[in-house]
């Protein structure tokens, strides 16, 4: 008696069921690949935004400790607060004799430091332009489109201390929550040689 031999290897059932264990195995890979994607696209725009603020916060705290120097005793006003809060754009000038001439008329020697729109701005001298210190700062702290001021002082018109209070918000929404994240510093400086 012949006997038939049976060649080695899949049958086309199990060529398609293993086809179709794959497929779904590939389909899972890419769902886990493509959610932490999303997480970490999320975790990176939260890092930008708490990037911004803390270094906004860091360079008005530095200049705004500056304010009040004045090595001459010449009477110089430490701070200038906004008196019209209802605006689009809350500042503060700060005034610092840093040569010791006994004015402040140098350059740097006079900073208004404004929250205008998405951007906090500074002006380091009287007529020049302003620079653009951190964006997406929109000092908007619960989401309902009204910036908080950014300069609060703890008595007018001759405060003691001015609390800085900076909102950064994303610049798109995340795609897990669908809301723009808020991320707010602040910070209590206390204001020298006050008159």
């Amino acid at each position: 008696m012949i006997r038939q031999s049976r060649a080695d290897g899949f049958s086309f059932v199990e060529l398609l069921v293993s086809l179709g264990v794959l497929t779904l195995i590939m389909g899972l890979v890419a769902s886990i690949v493509v959610h932490n994607a999303k997480l970490n696209k999320a975790q990176q725009m939260r890092v930008e935004v708490q990037s911004n603020a803390r270094s906004a916060l860091a360079l008005v705290t530095q200049t705004l400790r500056s304010a009040g120097w004045d090595p001459s005793n010449a009477g110089v006003t430490p701070v200038g607060l906004d008196s019209n809060l209802g605006d689009s754009i809350n500042y503060i000038d700060v005034f610092a004799d840093l040569n010791g001439d006994g004015d402040v008329a140098d350059t740097g020697e006079t900073v208004r430091i404004q929250h205008n729109g998405d951007r906090v701005e500074w002006r380091r001298s009287s007529g020049a332009a302003f620079e653009t210190v951190g964006v997406h700062l929109t000092n908007d702290l619960n989401g309902d489109g009204t910036p908080e001021p950014m300069f609060v002082a703890n008595s007018s018109p001759n405060p003691t201390s001015v609390t800085v209070r900076i909102t950064g918000t994303s610049a798109v929404q995340e795609l897990q929550t669908g809301e723009f994240f808020r991320y707010t510093v602040s910070n209590a400086v206390a204001i020298r040689n006050n008159p």
